[in-house]
């Protein structure tokens, strides 16, 4: 049996796709099975040659091919599913077996249709387990509040037209279909008509660099904020944010990962020569060690999200901050205050997408560090053993285990 990752979002070390597929080849290895990662064609070098990967697909899993407009979504639909499908039918023949598993883990109604399409072209016999893994939200239209939100009508008739072909090429018992989150996973079984399970998120919590550093009493909270730069992520609000926090706690210090580097000039605009005495912004991407090594001298973690964007939506830099016992300052409404809550802390929550209230969060937070920090030893423990890329593996791999079990014991079928 061989493990297959479809990486499409991997070209360099830009946000989480390098460090997922990292953490999957790792734990393959230490599962003793062999591991091939499907990239995107223009892969760097130096990531092809570390991960062995192959490269493949002609776009991201974020590339848009027409404008959201009129028929725009259906066309990039058809355009975008039918290339991943080309692509993947260029694979050297015979390297796919039936005793293989085929991991998705960024999946969107085209990748299923681009999926299904690649399937047709095999025979039965050799097709593989698949796993979809949703953890992008592109189904739900959002309200005003995190828990108001209704369903997008377009893109849930692309899904279950996608899901009802990749279930009609793989037939009953040869797919596992999940999300990141209860809710979800609950949404997206209501879209496809079908069980979608709710499994551990996908990341690496396990690398040497990734030990948590306590926190020194008397030493000044080192407060950051991290991932990829966007509106809805709060980068528009974080330099109104930082000065608020400094004028009742001016010993703070803050660090904050421009990306893109173009944030840089704005925040600094934004904070003020004064207050910028205690930032530290970093430009542009990070490494998986310097992301990490971030992480770890954090006292408090700023995820100042939009509520109503996140209400489906899971959040990898939560999930890291939640396995390295950092405390954060979180939306609620969202898959990360329902996590905190089901864990018995960790987390400080803001009501309403505001700097006022993200502020008054993070003071709050600050106030209470000492307690919320012990707080998060056990809570820490305990993601770690329920969350990351090795429970994801196992889930996926003990579903695997029972397909094979049951056409054990079934008919054979003959192909279409």
């Amino acid at each position: 049996m061989r493990l297959i990752l479809v990486a499409h979002g991997l070209i360099d070390r830009t946000g989480h796709h390098y460090m997922e597929a990292r953490a999957f080849k790792e734990e393959a290895a230490r599962q003793g099975l062999e591991c091939l990662l499907l990239a995107h064609r223009d892969i760097s070098a130096s990531i092809r040659e570390e991960l062995e990967a192959l490269p493949l697909f002609p776009h991201t899993p974020y590339k848009i091919l027409f404008r959201p407009r009129y028929l725009g979504p259906l066309r990039d639909f058809r355009l975008y599913s039918r290339q991943m499908g080309r692509a993947m039918t260029g694979l050297p023949p015979g390297i796919i077996s039936s005793s293989d598993v085929l991991v998705s883990t960024l999946t969107k109604a085209r990748d299923m249709q681009g999926l299904a399409l690649w399937l047709t072209r095999i025979p039965r016999e050799q097709r593989p387990f698949v796993a979809i893994n949703f953890m992008i939200d592109d189904i739900s239209r959002p309200g005003n509040q995190a828990k108001k939100w209704r369903t997008n009508l377009k893109s849930a008739l692309l899904y279950r037209f996608a899901f009802s072909r990749l279930r009609k090429v793989l037939g009953a018992d040869r797919f596992l279909l999940s999300a990141g989150g209860t809710t979800f996973a609950q949404a997206m079984t209501r879209v496809l008509d079908h069980p979608v399970r709710t499994l551990p998120l996908p990341v690496q919590h396990e690398l040497s660099c990734c030990n948590a550093k306590s926190s020194v009493p008397g030493k000044s909270p080192w407060i950051v904020f991290l991932g990829h730069s966007q509106q809805r992520k709060g980068s528009d609000l974080i330099g109104f944010v930082v000065p608020k926090v400094l004028e009742r706690y001016p010993d703070c210090r803050f660090f904050l990962q421009a990306n893109p580097e173009s944030w840089e000039r704005r925040w600094r605009d934004e904070i003020g020569p004064v207050a910028m005495a205690r930032v530290q912004i970093h430009r542009g991407e990070m490494s998986q060690e310097e992301y990490q090594s971030a992480m770890s001298r954090a006292d408090l973690v700023l995820l100042p999200y939009l509520p109503a964007g996140y209400a489906l939506q899971t959040s990898g830099v939560f999930s890291e901050a939640m396995a390295m016992g950092k405390v954060s300052v979180i939306p609620d409404g969202t898959w990360m205050a329902a996590m905190a809550r089901k864990h018995g802390g960790g987390a400080v929550m803001f009501p309403r997408f505001e700097v006022a209230a993200i502020a008054e969060a993070s003071c709050r937070a600050l106030q209470a560090l000492p307690g919320l920090t012990r707080e998060m030893e056990g809570i820490r423990s305990a993601w770690r053993e329920s969350m990351g890329m090795k429970a994801f593996l196992q889930r996926i791999l003990d579903a695997a285990g029972h397909s094979r079990a049951t056409m054990a014991h079934s008919p054979a079928e003959g192909s279409p």
